[in-house]
């Protein structure tokens, strides 16, 4: 049944997993005047209308991907809620672990660039929003097998 809860939490997980793929992440501006521009798949410096790479970040790209994909196939399961149970599982896990690579690819561009000024945009605080949106889905789902189960009891 595509009208329960659940499926609200998990379409509104993959929006956001999805303008986390087009969406700027951080802007770095530096004192030399260069501004680099964080993306999900990597950091490029800003020269004028060119874009040049500095810094690739596929793993977070190929991530985000696979997390918005799972989360809208998980939609459609709902005649197997075992399964949509085991997949909201594995998608909040996936989505701590979009959490540590962005800490780590953070951490590693900061170091090499040593600027204190950045921005932080919106998109990087969407894993914590996804895990947040598959737990409350998982909820749901777990209350209609609960539920399912106490109706088979009564028969």
């Amino acid at each position: 049944m595509l009208q329960r809860i659940q499926t609200l939490y998990l379409l509104a997980a993959t929006i956001l997993m999805l303008l986390m793929l087009f969406l700027p992440l951080a802007e770095i501006a530096t004192e030399q005047a260069t501004i680099y521009t964080v993306l999900s798949k990597g950091w490029y410096i800003m020269e004028g209308e060119t874009a040049e790479l500095a810094m690739a970040t596929w793993p977070v790209f190929i991530l985000a991907l696979v997390l918005a994909i799972l989360t809208f196939i998980n939609i459609f399961l709902y005649k197997t809620r075992k399964l949509q149970i085991r997949i909201c599982i594995y998608s909040i896990i996936l989505a701590f672990g979009m959490i540590g690579i962005l800490y780590y690819y953070f951490v590693i561009g900061f170091r090499q660039l040593d600027e204190p000024a950045y921005a932080l945009r919106f998109p990087v605080v969407v894993p914590a929003i996804t895990i947040i949106l598959i737990y409350l889905a998982f909820r749901g789902i777990r209350k209609d097998e609960i539920l399912i189960k106490s109706l088979d009891r009564l028969r």
